[in-house]
């Protein structure tokens, strides 16, 4: 079995952005001197002792023409299409006895590129080359975030901390049908330079910044509070299904020269090459699942005083109204939301509200949102230092891992109906001489 892979031009959204910041040794008035933390600008030389006085980010696209090769938008190559070849081996004959050095080789073999007027093309043969992988979206940063196979199933992968890692997979899925939150990683920030093109989240949860807090978590450090008779609700575009399976085309306009060869004006393309935030499909069967806590002394089967309510709004103008209660075992203080609906076949809206119906506070936290038949799991990573502290099985209940001073995991505890068990627990120490 032998394995091809094409590659494809790819846009990525980079945040091309510089950052400058300005020295001045102690007690020296006025401005400062650009320069790096890592070392000393220019003349005169600052001492070990420097202060940073102020930070500044621009960006390196100053206009609305640029080169985007230059900038680093365009000129990523990544993989779009692997291929395997199918075909008979030279040995067909199991009673003799073969060479393990020498065979093994095909009984025929057609090569996938071939040249075409001085250029080579693919112009494979599609009964033994077949294709068991593409690639559909990928973020800014060149992660892959979206795959396809050739019976139309989707994989898709979300990513967090900066889009560094995966908070989430996807099996069966497309990246626009599901959403998962956390809670975690808002005041991540790996350069100074980021927050000049936030990465779009598929829960856009600005409203709410000042309500997450770390005095309570299902996973993790933080969880979302809502006061006592209060509600977050969160709205998201409901769409038809996409047929175009592709990212659009690039444009490529050009203009003559005085050299009387044909140079490039500009290159044009759609906002559609930008990621699909959360976008459910009408008709879709689907899945929602969360964990709530209710800040009261309840020597109680579950929970009273909270609930997820989905509001489905149709072309007619009327809306559909789904509650959803926590149901099962309340599990060290957290009980689970978990509720199966379905999108009218004209929606064009849904509203999910977290919602407080008594006088208590409430938490909510690992709120996920996916096709019926689809399978997620979910990751919490340390927010400084980006151990997996949490993941989350594809019912939503955590495994969780707990780690040494020196970085080293010692525990390990499953989340069950029954309680949080320990699974695995190692202890290691240096023999003293």
């Amino acid at each position: 079995m032998l394995k091809h892979i094409i590659g494809r031009l790819l846009l990525l959204s980079l945040a091309a952005v510089i950052s400058q910041e300005l020295y001045a040794q102690p007690g020296t008035p006025g401005g400062g001197l650009p320069g790096s933390p890592g070392g000393n600008p220019g003349t005169p030389p600052v001492l070990c002792d420097e202060i940073i006085t102020s930070r500044s980010c621009r960006s390196i696209i100053t206009d609305t023409a640029f080169n985007p090769y230059v900038t680093g938008v365009l000129g990523a190559w990544r993989s779009n299409k692997a291929y395997t070849y199918y075909a008979r081996r030279k040995e067909s004959d199991p009673s003799v006895a073969t060479n393990i050095r020498r065979d093994g080789t095909f009984n025929d073999y057609t090569a996938f590129w071939k040249f075409q007027q001085a250029v080579l093309k693919p112009q494979q043969d599609t009964s033994r080359w077949v294709w068991n992988s593409e690639l559909t979206l990928l973020n800014r940063k060149g992660l892959e975030v979206e795959n396809r196979d050739p019976l139309g199933r989707y994989n898709a992968g979300l990513y967090g901390y900066g889009l560094s890692l995966p908070v989430a997979v996807v099996q069966n899925s497309r990246y626009r049908e599901s959403a998962f939150e956390g809670f975690e990683d808002y005041d991540f920030q790996l350069l100074l330079c980021d927050t000049s093109c936030e990465s779009i989240r598929h829960f856009n949860i600005n409203e709410y910044r000042n309500d997450i807090v770390t005095t309570e978590k299902h996973s993790g450090k933080s969880s979302l509070r809502i006061e006592a008779s209060e509600d977050a609700s969160f709205n998201f575009p409901v769409l038809p299904a996409d047929e175009d399976d592709v990212l659009p085309p690039l444009v490529f306009s050009l203009k003559p020269s005085e050299c009387n060869q044909p140079s490039l004006d500009n290159i044009k393309i759609s906002n559609q090459i930008l990621l699909p935030t959360f976008t459910p499909v009408r008709g879709t069967k689907m899945l929602i699942s969360a964990w709530v806590k209710e800040e009261q002394d309840c020597k109680c089967a579950g929970y009273t005083n909270s609930r997820i309510v989905l509001f489905m709004q149709r072309i007619a103008g009327n809306t559909v109204e789904l509650v959803f209660t926590p149901k099962g075992n309340i599990i060290d203080g957290w009980q689970r939301f978990e509720g199966e609906f379905a999108l009218p076949e004209d929606g064009t809206g849904l509203t999910v509200s977290l919602q407080s119906t008594g006088n208590s506070v409430v938490y909510f936290d690992d709120l996920r949102i996916h096709p019926y038949h689809a399978n997620m799991r979910s990751f919490v990573f340390h927010p400084v230092k980006l151990r997996l502290m949490a993941e989350l099985d594809e019912n939503n209940y955590a495994s969780f891992y707990e780690y040494d001073e020196e970085g080293t995991l010692v525990r390990l505890k499953k989340e069950t109906e029954r309680g949080i068990k320990t699974i695995q627990e190692t202890r290691s120490a240096l023999l003293k001489q």
